[in-house]
């Protein structure tokens, strides 16, 4: 006797039943429906679905980890602009905050085209990098503050101008 649940291998699964039913749900129940040549495709479909939902995963995971290791924006100045000797750009506090040494008529350090380059790259507003210009050794230590950095510096014409410029917390 033959298992009526059982696919004929005569009969071509690519050619649906006229009188069958596209509905999947039988009258009865599911544990009534028979199996079907559509049960490869649902496999892979679901394998398809995992798939997918790993690589969303995986690219989250991705995503997170490269945000944790992205250089501070001193960092990334510091890599875009150069620094000469390590003593003229020095990154200290983990990233958090960075010294420049310009030169001096006493000193090597950071030329302006280089000073100016860091002023871009960290948005140093104009009339911070104005005060900065103006500044004179009898002025003292002068600071200025923009979005979540700030700046103090001093400049003697012997030693040039140090600027250390922290970000805020």
């Amino acid at each position: 006797m033959t298992d009526p649940t059982t696919p004929d291998p005569n009969e071509n699964p690519a050619d649906p039943d006229p009188t069958e039913s596209t509905d999947r749900t039988s009258v009865n129940g599911p544990e009534d429906d028979a199996p079907s040549a559509n049960a490869a495709p649902s496999r892979r479909r679901r394998y398809l679905i995992a798939a997918a939902a790993m690589a969303i995963l995986l690219a989250a995971a991705t995503s997170i980890l490269l945000l944790m290791q992205r250089d501070s924006p001193l960092e990334a100045a510091r890599e875009a602009c150069g620094a000469g000797r390590d003593d003229w750009a020095m990154l200290g506090d983990d990233g958090r905050s960075l010294t420049l040494q310009s030169v001096g008529e006493e000193r090597t350090g950071l030329k302006l085209e280089q000073l100016q380059c860091y002023w871009t790259e960290l948005h140093v507003p104009d009339a911070v990098v104005a005060e900065v210009k103006v500044t004179r050794a009898l002025d003292g230590r002068q600071s200025g503050e923009w979005e979540d950095m700030q700046a103090s510096w001093i400049y003697h014409p012997d030693d040039g101008l140090q600027m250390i410029i922290t970000l805020s917390d």
